[in-house]
């Protein structure tokens, strides 16, 4: 959006936040984190609030599901769950602007972001509580549905998009990336999808890495965006939490898993078995990602990084996690 338009959308949307909520708009500061929305953070007369308007090119498929998530934050903070309010109108979440621009409101995490990798352990038991609450309250509060909103690609859709990222990646010269791809395939042979979809299903917030948790000193104080929530595999909340936050210098450090279980399973069981079983989910879905065009993205990269430790240490595993949930691997 060039910066004129930038201006009038953000006029616009001002406008019918005071017409809406009664508020007076003070000031608006963009936020970085959009990935294809444009945030801002935003002032008012009745304290600060986090306005995201949602990018059309990103959401072709229509907002009707991210309607429904925001519903669900909405009602998992007001059961004390670690996330901020979200501010509707006449009971609609996503609000929509006289030229039709749909944005949402919610609350501003007083929390501080951290780097990918360097969460501390009482941070990832913090995190493992939170994780915990959620899935249990998802579990007992949201629609019971017997469909997955989201299947497994098959081997043969997988083994494709490797074989052609493996092409464009020898292209490149990406050497490293290439041999990454070529264990994957390997891999890929060797898996069968049972294991997987041993998985139990559930709602998940299904965007769990750090640029979407809030930490304030050795606590997590939120989560955030919730727009992807879907009723799919809540074990790759779990690995996806564990792979960002604690993977590091090419390691897992059980003492953060051990941190990240003990919180978690003051509301929900896990298994080493299951720990096991949620990173090899999260690889299943995720390799498609490795590939050289990426290389140079600092998310992407570290993001690669997390996949390419995994295919190295896929046999290696169950001792990766061994002694992780002594309570509850029996």
């Amino acid at each position: 959006m060039d910066p004129f338009n930038f201006v009038l959308v953000q006029d616009d949307i001002v406008e019918d936040m005071e017409s809406k909520f009664g508020w007076r708009i003070l000031s608006a500061t963009p936020s970085p984190k959009g990935n294809g929305n444009l945030c801002r953070i935003m002032n008012t007369d009745n304290g600060p609030v986090f306005v995201k308007q949602f990018g059309k090119a990103r959401n072709k498929k229509g907002l009707a599901k991210t309607r429904e998530a925001l519903k669900y934050q909405d009602a998992l903070h007001h059961a004390g769950g670690l996330c901020q309010p979200v501010y509707s109108y006449a009971g609609e979440p996503i609000l929509v602007t006289k030229s039709e621009e749909e944005y949402m409101v919610s609350g501003v995490s007083k929390g501080q972001h951290i780097e990918a990798g360097e969460a501390n352990k009482d941070q990832m038991f913090s995190l493992g509580r939170a994780t915990g609450f959620m899935h249990a309250w998802m579990r007992e509060n949201l629609p019971s549905t017997q469909s997955l909103q989201w299947e497994l690609p098959s081997k043969e859709a997988m083994h494709k998009r490797l074989d052609k990222n493996l092409q464009e990646t020898l292209a490149a010269d990406h050497v490293r990336y290439a041999q990454a791809i070529e264990k994957q395939s390997r891999l890929l042979e060797q898996l069968s999808l049972d294991e997987l979809k041993a998985s139990t299903p559930g709602w998940t917030h299904w965007d769990m890495h750090v640029d979407n948790l809030m930490f304030h000193e050795d606590r997590l104080a939120d989560i955030l965006d919730f727009d992807r929530v879907h009723y799919v595999y809540p074990d790759f909340d779990i690995s996806r939490a564990l792979l960002s936050c604690s993977y590091s210098a090419n390691t897992i450090p059980i003492d953060s898993i051990k941190a990240y279980v003990e919180g978690y399973t003051e509301y929900a069981r896990l298994s080493e078995e299951q720990l096991v079983r949620s990173i090899k989910l999260t690889w299943y879905k995720e390799f498609k990602w490795v590939h050289a065009m990426y290389s140079t993205n600092k998310p992407m990269s570290r993001f690669i990084e997390e996949l390419i430790w995994i295919g190295d240490h896929w046999h290696e595993l169950q001792e990766v996690f061994i002694g992780a949930c002594p309570s509850v691997s029996n």
